[in-house]
């Protein structure tokens, strides 16, 4: 259910306590990457306290308990979310989420310090490990700062917490004594809207991925000043735990992502110069000339043969090319102002106020394939939206990033879906074009409106790969914990699902799949895949999806556990891995998933009591 405290700082150890249920005679906690260590410490039910003295366990209709567990963070850990399981007899739970931090970590004092004169005292840089469990409480932290001096305020809510609705807020507050009252306190700053990329699975709020609201704030003066951490509306649950972080904005978290390393259509992942290299490292790429005939009774007239355009479309993607970055040129929203650009290169360029648009000139050839990528490297959604335009030489739209459907099956009119950062498109006649960037609304615009865009030919490559463990187990229900407990003599099924890009999907191409570190007893067999997105309406019918989506395969696997399989104590580790094939060629490996698999004892008791025989462990 939830985890405090949330996170540490490498290099250090920490006592941490998670809550859940179902956690009965837990015997372990593991972590799903390197660098994290536990040690098991002890499991009880929690007894809640009442005027009639303490409820009984049968008065509530599912105990809940409490795992305290001893967590060890290694000096070379990934700064960032990392993931922590318990393990009991019954098998693997759901993850929780642990955070890694670069900066010193501290805990919220357990002393009052819900007002301005009671605030903790911090330093900077510093994470703060803090709980909103109180109905109307307010965190606040004093910090001293010196006059003209800019800090960023950050606070993270766990996953958990973004799953209860928790939504946190920032202040910051100053000291202005009046006549009426020398102590009075006046709010300066204030932030509660979300930054970074929100996650959501609607079927399972679990899922969330908590984002941070973020306050940047120049002091004029140097003093001592108040931050203030709530939730909207004073509500407050044991879950609503967070981090607040206070430094300076040229000292970096160095957070980086986890174990999925691949992202196909963020506006935050790097497009950088080898980004060709990249989109070939999830493909095959055939450099073979095509076979020539030769006319009979003479040679091939040089001058009359026609390039092949595939050919010519292979050798502008190839990886070795450098790509080049041209940047915009103001005033730009008229086409002979355009700046002109070949094919491939990167573009950049800022949305600095209201109304601002870029114009990029390129050329093609008829029937020529490109794909435009976005990325924005500071502001994102929800606060800039770029919008990517192709037009003609006559200011004619042909297609656009923005995504649109039917709204209703007998009205006309279409609304809109998302704004994506990849638009791909085959141009019918060769000529001039141009590359329009804005924000989608025209009202928007800031100097942190930064953009790049990548245009390329299109590259034939796997895109995203989703992997689900959804089963109709006791302990899944509707989540998809990523996660396989598999009773002894028994079997489970894997789904994955495949994006397949840029006209990849071709009867002649392949994905080969593959699961390694399997524990003895267990094997893993081709399945007829079946798999629907749970419940819910049918997706609408997206107008142009050419333009937007990638084509989309099920593949599952089963795996099977022979009866007399050893039990597991600790989860076997196994890696899911995908490959492409062309034309018969075999592409590089591709890691899936790493997920943990347990092979349970269909008699609990004797788990029981080999467990007793067992030293408590958990080390990853």
């Amino acid at each position: 259910m939830w985890l405090f405290p949330l996170g540490g700082q490498r290099g250090t150890a920490l006592e941490v306590e998670i809550r859940g249920k179902g956690l009965q005679s837990a015997y372990a906690v593991v972590a799903e990457e390197e660098g994290i260590r536990t040690k098991f410490r002890a499991v009880e039910e929690i007894v809640e306290e009442s005027e009639e003295g303490p409820r009984k366990p049968e008065d509530k209709k599912e105990p809940e308990y409490r795992v305290r567990v001893g967590v060890e963070i290694d000096g070379a850990a990934r700064p960032g979310n990392h993931w922590l399981r318990v393990v009991t007899p019954r098998g693997i739970s759901d993850r929780v989420q642990f955070r890694v931090n670069a900066d010193r970590v501290i805990r919220e004092s357990a002393d009052p310090h819900d007002q301005p004169d009671r605030a903790q005292a911090i330093d900077y840089p510093v994470v703060v490990n803090g709980q909103i469990d109180t109905p109307a409480e307010m965190d606040f932290y004093q910090v001293e700062v010196a006059g003209g001096q800019e800090f960023l305020f950050e606070v993270t809510r766990s996953q958990e917490s973004a799953a209860n609705v928790f939504r946190s807020q920032i202040s910051i507050h100053a000291r202005r004594g009046s006549w009426f009252d020398p102590d009075r306190v006046v709010r300066l700053a204030f932030s509660d809207k979300d930054r970074g990329e929100r996650v959501i699975a609607d079927r399972d709020p679990r899922q969330r991925t908590g984002t941070r609201v973020s306050l940047r704030h120049r002091f004029a003066e140097a003093g001592r000043y108040f931050v203030e951490v709530g939730s909207l509306g004073g509500q407050a649950k044991p879950e609503f735990i967070y981090q607040l972080r206070v430094a300076l904005p040229d000292q970096p978290s160095h957070e980086t992502p986890g174990l999925r390393d691949w992202s196909e259509r963020s506006f935050v992942r790097k497009l950088t110069g080898d980004r060709l290299k990249q989109l070939w490292s999830r493909g095959v790429r055939d450099d073979r000339p095509a076979l020539e005939i030769k006319p009979e009774g003479g040679q091939e007239d040089e001058s009359s043969k026609e390039p092949d355009p595939a050919q010519l479309d292979l050798k502008l993607s190839d990886p070795t090319i450098a790509l080049g970055v041209h940047s915009e040129r103001e005033p730009g929203d008229r086409l002979e102002d355009a700046v002109e650009i070949p094919v491939p290169s990167i573009v950049e360029g800022v949305v600095q106020h209201p109304g601002d648009s870029d114009l990029f000139k390129f050329k093609v050839r008829a029937g020529q394939k490109l794909a435009f990528e976005v990325e924005t490297p500071q502001a994102t959604r929800p606060d800039f939206n770029p919008l990517l335009q192709i037009i003609d030489s006559r200011g004619r739209d042909q297609f656009s990033s923005l995504r649109r459907t039917e709204k209703y099956r007998r009205v006309t009119s279409v609304h809109l879906v998302s704004v994506d950062a990849k638009v791909i498109g085959t141009f019918e006649k060769g000529g001039d074009y141009y590359l329009r960037v804005r924000d989608v609304t025209l009202r928007k615009g800031d100097p942190g409106f930064r953009y790049r865009v990548l245009v390329r030919p299109q590259i034939p490559h796997v895109g995203d790969i989703h992997l689900e463990t959804r089963t109709r187990d006791f302990e899944d229900g509707r989540v998809d914990p990523h996660r396989v407990n598999l009773l002894a003599g028994k079997a489970a099924k894997l789904t994955l699902i495949l994006e397949q890009e840029e006209g990849f999907f071709l009867p002649s191409n392949q994905i080969a799949v593959s699961v390694e570190g399997l524990p003895a007893g267990v094997e893993a067999l081709a399945g007829a895949s079946s798999y629907r997105l749970p419940g819910g309406p049918r997706p609408p019918v997206i107008k142009g999806a050419g333009h937007h989506l990638p084509e989309v395969q099920y593949v599952s696997v089963v795996l099977h556990s022979r009866e007399d399989a050893a039990p597991t104590h600790l989860p076997a580790w196994i890696t899911v891995t995908a490959r492409p094939i062309v034309g018969g060629r075999l592409g590089p490996k591709l890691t899936v998933k790493k997920i943990p698999l347990a092979i349970l004892d269909p008699d609990p008791a004797r788990k029981l009591s080999q467990l007793a025989s067992r030293p408590a462990g958990g080390k990853k």
